[in-house]
């Protein structure tokens, strides 16, 4: 039985599942530069990119099917960065886009 202080590992307000998806993506006034996306949940996703970004950076991400979606990058390592949307997916539209998607 865990005990009463431990902390969570895992603090994700949603199920993310692994993908391999091609994504654009930009900054408000910038061109765009492409992305592979890695995991992708209803408030987030975990993207590979050349173009160097910075914690806290708004971002425009397109996904497929979507109108462009205001995210914030919340982590940044090496070229890998975890992004969290302004808005969230709604559920159904996060679920779908995982088995269009899934590895």
């Amino acid at each position: 039985m865990p005990s009463r202080n431990a902390v969570p590992t895992d603090t994700r307000r949603a199920e993310r599942a692994s993908i391999d998806g091609r994504v654009r993506f930009r900054e408000a006034g910038q061109n765009p530069f492409d992305a592979e996306l890695f995991d992708l949940s209803s408030t987030g996703f975990r993207m590979f990119t050349f173009s160097r970004q910075t914690v806290g950076k708004r971002i425009w991400v397109s996904l497929p099917g979507l109108e462009p979606r205001e995210a914030v990058v919340r982590r940044a390592a090496g070229d890998n960065y975890g992004c969290e949307f302004v808005e969230p997916l709604h559920p159904s539209v996060a679920s779908h886009l995982q088995t269009k998607l899934g590895r």
